[in-house]
């Protein structure tokens, strides 16, 4: 039997990337920027943001390392709907939103979508004038800080 995964899944994960696409627009992203800007997204604190959409939770940043599969399963679901398409660049496959992506967007209506768009369009506008090399260096330059704060998870020793 084929279990559904209700969290990260395709679903998620597709709708993150078209609110991502829709407020870059017209500019397209590769996976590795898209995996970046779900992220800042997500944990906006940790990139200078005032609230972040998801906890603060230990080691998050492990989460860019994990996500290049869901993000590429995504992006298929997504080109094969006609909401996203891709080009090729001289930096390699790019992704950008398709005209239907707007309306669509533009009738979701749920809470967490609400501060999604409203999370998006700040990392947005916070990484709009740097280019994909400048935030890979901001990314090598912090990961290493973002969840660093709790050192452990227990109290005590083993032995107490």
């Amino acid at each position: 039997m084929n279990k559904i995964k209700v969290f990260n899944n395709e679903i998620e994960m597709g709708l993150r990337i078209l609110v991502i696409l829709k407020c870059i627009y017209p500019k397209s992203l590769d996976v590795e920027m898209i995996n970046y800007y779900d992220y800042f997204s997500l944990h906006s604190k940790d990139v200078g943001g005032e609230e972040s959409l998801h906890p603060d939770v230990p080691n998050r940043s492990g989460e860019l390392s994990v996500k290049r599969g869901l993000i590429q399963d995504s992006l298929k679901m997504l080109m094969l709907k006609g909401l996203v398409e891709h080009s090729y660049t001289k930096s390699g496959i790019e992704y950008i939103a398709s005209e239907e992506v707007a309306p669509f967007i533009d009738n979701l209506s749920a809470i967490y979508t609400q501060d999604l768009i409203k999370s998006v369009t700040w990392v947005c506008n916070h990484f709009k004038n740097m280019s994909a090399k400048e935030i890979r260096g901001f990314v090598f330059n912090n990961k290493h800080k973002w969840g660093s704060e709790i050192s452990y998870c227990t109290v005590g020793n083993i032995d107490e």
